[in-house]
Order: C-alpha cells, then structure tokens, then sequence
C-alpha cells in the first residue's frame, strides 16, 4: 500500500533484474564478468530468496554501487563477500565499514567518475538532498539508477518524499541535473519502480533546469 509501483523480483530485461525486499526495490546488472548490485536491500533471507529465484549467487557480485547509506539500502553488505563497495565521496564510509567481510573494499566514488567492474562501465552522479552523499548511477550511459532522488507517479518525475530530505533545495538541483543528462532511456527509483526517461517523464525539471552542460556530459 505504501509502494504499490514497486516491482515484483524478476527480470526487467536481459542484463537487469530487479528484486524487492519489502518496501524498496535494488537492481542487478549482468556485467560480462559477473554481478554488479545497486544497492542491497535489507533482510537478509529476503534477498537470498529472491537470488536464488532469478538463478543467481551472491558470490557472484562483483560490486554493489550505494546510492547512499540508510538501511533499506545497504545493510545486506556482507551478503556479497567478493564485492567492491562504491559509495559516495561524501558520505561517511566508517558507517558501513563494521559490517563488511574481509573480501570487501570501500571505494569512496566522485561526481562524474566512471568505473568499469566486472567488464561493465558505470558512472557516478553527485545527487545529494535525500542525504548528503546521495548517489545516482548510469550503466551503459542510458539506464539511470536513482535511488531516493526521485519518485515516479504515472511516468512522470517528482522527488522523492521531500518531508525526508536532508536539503530540499539540493534535492531539487541533484534532480535538474538528472534532468539535463542526454539519451537515458530507463528510471529505475528505489520506492516506486522503473520508468522511461526522456523529456516526458522529466517534463517539469527541463522547463526549469539551469544546470551547466558540463556537469552532466552525454
């Protein structure tokens, strides 16, 4: 009732899966040399099953990308031993840093950076308001992870639960700049499930975007 746009555990085509823990959804990537996770959900059975449903192996993750650090989203961490953990420049690494395995690297990651993990290159956008590390990811330059940047209602943008942000007003700039990237084709939100990209969904935000091309590159 809270979510009712969130997506059930499955493929969303073939190189990404969704699974849902509760009330958030994270993403799988089939990388061509392994998994990369954004985010990881929160209860740890949860998300073994829905693993082992898309006939997958948490071994297997090569990197978990966080979209930021509250719970919903990062505390099956230890579930991924092998993985590179990426998260935000400004975020605070030391949070997370007791409950990982001895496998496990924390990568802080800046705006604008690509990394390639596992064969598959995936940039970093500096989207903060939600909290203020706050991450979006882009695989493929065309499928957009946003975390709890934003909410889609009947395919359109609008951030996501404001009363939560830690700055409303960084919330709606880290949105217009999600607004001004070039050849997103796919939203995947956290809370309210995926959508297309493109100038319908972000409508209001192109109207008023004021952000310089040169923090966005296509």
């Amino acid at each position: 009732l809270l979510c009712p746009d969130l997506l059930d555990t499955g493929p969303v085509n073939d190189r990404i899966m969704a699974v849902r823990d509760g009330v958030v959804n994270f993403y799988i990537l089939k990388a061509p040399a392994g998994l990369v996770c954004i985010d990881t959900g929160w209860r740890p059975a949860c998300v073994s099953r829905g693993f082992e449903a898309l006939g997958l192996r948490t071994q297997d993750v090569v990197a978990v990308m966080l979209t930021h650090l509250h719970w919903d989203h990062a505390r099956c961490l230890p579930l991924f031993p092998a993985a590179r953990v990426f998260v935000g420049a400004c975020d605070e690494p030391t949070l997370i840093a007791r409950g990982l395995t001895p496998g496990q690297t924390v990568e802080p990651v800046g705006s604008d950076r690509t990394v390639t993990v596992g064969g598959l290159a995936v940039r970093a956008i500096n989207t903060p308001g939600h909290t203020p590390g706050s991450m979006a990811y882009i695989a493929e330059d065309k499928s957009l992870f946003t975390g709890d940047a934003l909410s889609l209602k009947r395919g359109r943008v609008f951030p996501f639960a404001p009363w939560f942000a830690t700055d409303r007003k960084a919330l709606d700039r880290s949105i217009r700049k999600l607004a001004a990237m070039r050849g997103v084709e796919c939203l995947f939100t956290a809370h309210s499930g995926m959508g297309q990209g493109g100038e319908s969904a972000f409508a209001h935000w192109h109207a008023t975007t004021d952000v310089l091309q040169e923090e966005v590159r296509p």
